[in-house]
């Protein structure tokens, strides 16, 4: 039997192990501060078979192919397919005829510039999402930022801040009110047990649907 590299170690006050496939099909240990690294390392390998399953798994879902910002070449907003069109303006704009409008001038540095207009779009739709969503379920959040992270797609931190993915506003609608639901559960349950996938539940009954979505088309949300 092979061993399992772990691919990185995140250490909190959490008070649970946690091992986490992430979208590369990397192990992410999530441990309580000071869990020793042979507990760690003994309970991996006790997992092995679940572990190799789960990476396999995420070896076999969709890849997504490194942008170069051709002409018709396809970029996800919201769920939906846009095709590249660049034109001689200075601004960056979807239309309802799912072309992404993409300025000449900014070729020279084009990743750069569509990862700041996904991120403005994502503070924006998503921030707007997360307050109607809050407002009807009469819950209160401190702050809401958007991220680069490698893994999470939302966070709630203990001060009920709310952290999403920038990547999040290439998915569905549905999936971004998952994730955003979720993160708001957190602030009356701030862990992930039965109680909580049951106030998840109560809220978007289909919820695994667009769990499911996300977990298999997570690597497409990308500029890579």
């Amino acid at each position: 039997m092979s061993k399992i590299k772990i691919s990185k170690i995140i250490r909190s006050k959490r008070k649970n192990i946690a091992l986490v496939i992430s979208v590369d099909a990397t192990l992410v240990v999530r441990a309580p501060m000071w869990t020793p690294l042979s507990y760690i390392e003994k309970l991996v390998e006790e997992k092995f078979v679940w572990i190799e399953r789960k990476m396999r798994e995420f070896e076999k879902r969709p890849k997504a192919e490194r942008k170069t910002f051709f002409e018709g070449e396809e970029f996800l907003y919201l769920g939906k397919k846009h095709k590249l069109a660049l034109t001689s303006g200075l601004k960056i704009e979807i239309t309802d005829d799912f072309e992404l409008l993409f300025p000449r001038v900014f070729l020279w540095r084009a990743k750069a510039r569509m990862h700041d207009w996904y991120k403005k779009q994502a503070k924006e739709k998503i921030g707007e999402r997360t307050k109607i969503i809050a407002s009807k379920l009469n819950l209160k959040y401190s702050t809401l930022k958007i991220s680069n992270a490698k893994t999470n797609w939302g966070s709630c931190g203990p001060k009920n801040s709310l952290n999403f993915n920038w990547r999040l506003i290439m998915a569905p609608e549905r999936v971004v009110d998952y994730v955003i639901i979720h993160e708001l559960m957190h602030i009356l349950e701030k862990n992930h047990s039965a109680k909580f996938w049951n106030k998840v539940a109560a809220v978007m009954p289909e919820y695994k649907q667009a769990r499911k979505w996300l977990r298999e088309n997570s690597k497409v949300l990308t500029l890579e």
